[in-house]
């Protein structure tokens, strides 16, 4: 089987299953790259890729500036393609099935106070000052992203009927569609319920099945909008040390919950993480105030031994 067809019959069946625009548009990315990659050696059939010539496809990228994390991305992107073909029945065993991920040094950059407090105080004097529907959205897109640790994706794709402004919870729409509802503060939801009525005073024919956050017609902001967001707050701020971006607000979140003796669990819950892998991350890197805990709570402070 052709390559080409095999990746348009594995994007199909992806698009079918109704996973994210984003999800697809990724793996349409990383086959896009590796399809190119194996025509230029001569390998057009599914039969004949091997182990070897995914191996070299992923040593071009390192040598092309990929990091460790985006070399294990695309990994995981491959090996999921060829299961896939596994499974169809179109080829015997998977080339990628053996293919481990490198090891990577784990660095995770979140904000300061400092940071939060400066981005903060600029969006809230915008909003005071010029009142402007960009100045408002864009403020309580960061208080939602600082209070709740959602991914863009999620923060795209919230509708006010997702916010239940009574009982202070949102219900969140995650990787591979699945669903959570998580709390929110009062001081979340005073805000959200401030931007409601402005946007319904900007905005004509704002629903319940409205975006949260969208432009001044009323449309579903893109991703590449959300960036241009960032950038823009990152040219204002111009901090040095922190890349600006909804991941590192996500960050941010966990560390602080962590460091203020939040339990690990109830955070996996929160973020959406499908294992405890990715948030004992966040554990190992931000206990510091476990040990705090751990002094206070010990169930052994009340046993005499």
């Amino acid at each position: 089987m052709l390559l080409k067809f095999a990746i348009k019959d594995y994007i199909d069946d992806r698009k079918f299953k109704n996973l994210s625009e984003n999800t697809i548009d990724d793996y349409i990315t990383t086959l896009k790259e590796f399809k190119k990659f194996c025509i230029d050696q001569q390998k057009v059939n599914i039969e004949d890729i091997t182990t070897s010539d995914i191996k070299s496809y992923l040593i071009s990228r390192q040598e092309k500036g990929n990091k460790p994390a985006t070399i294990n991305h695309h990994i995981g992107n491959i090996r999921t393609f060829f299961k896939y073909l596994v499974d169809c029945g179109y080829i015997m065993k998977s080339p990628a099935e053996n293919l481990k991920k490198i090891k990577t040094d784990i660095k995770i950059e979140t904000f300061t106070e400092n940071q939060i407090m400066q981005m903060l105080k600029y969006y809230s004097r915008m909003k005071n000052r010029d009142k402007t529907f960009f100045a408002y959205r864009d403020y309580t897109m960061i208080v939602t992203l600082l209070g709740t640790g959602i991914r863009r994706g999620e923060l795209i794709n919230l509708r006010w009927k997702d916010i239940d402004l009574i009982n202070n919870g949102v219900t969140i729409f995650g990787k591979a569609r699945k669903q959570r509802t998580i709390p929110i503060t009062e001081k979340l939801r005073k805000e959200l319920m401030e931007y409601q009525i402005f946007c319904q005073q900007k905005i004509k024919n704002i629903t319940q099945d409205s975006y949260v956050f969208c432009d001044l017609n009323g449309k579903q902001l893109t991703t590449n909008a959300i960036n241009q967001i960032f950038k823009r707050i990152k040219k204002v701020m111009n901090f040095k040390d922190v890349r600006l971006s909804a991941h590192t607000f996500r960050h941010t979140f966990a560390k602080n919950w962590i460091m203020n003796g939040g339990d690990v669990f109830s955070l996996q819950r929160i973020l959406g993480h499908s294992t405890l892998d990715m948030t004992n991350v966040y554990v190992s890197l931000f206990g510091s105030a476990l040990k705090q805990q751990n002094d206070k709570f010990n169930p052994l402070n009340n046993i005499e031994i």
